[in-house]
């Protein structure tokens, strides 16, 4: 049996596109907090001196999932989120910036 990368098989949260809306004004408002958590995410990433591929090592999660949380093409689950948070700071001050 080959050795594969287990992180592959994870959830990598829900692509945007497959979100369904009530209204623009919903639409709207997910979308500005998925790309604000988006930048926050990239910004403490870099603050860390963390590339995308550490950042995916620590978290386990794919380097992909990463990718397309940084680009705004894809929303973290909830558990990876914190996960997220907990691997970038330990007190979760990227909240209160």
């Amino acid at each position: 049996m080959k050795n594969k990368d287990k992180r592959s098989y994870r959830p990598k949260g829900q692509e945007l596109s497959n979100f369904s809306f009530t209204s623009a004004a919903e639409e709207k408002f997910v979308k500005n907090s998925v790309k604000r958590i988006a930048g926050k995410v990239r910004k403490k990433r870099i603050e860390k001196g963390l590339s995308q591929e550490k950042l995916a090592e620590l978290a386990d999660v794919s380097l992909s999932t990463i990718r397309f949380i940084e680009l705004n093409q894809r929303a973290p689950s909830l558990p990876m989120l914190f996960k997220l948070i907990y691997v970038l700071d330990k007190q979760a001050r990227i909240w209160e910036e």
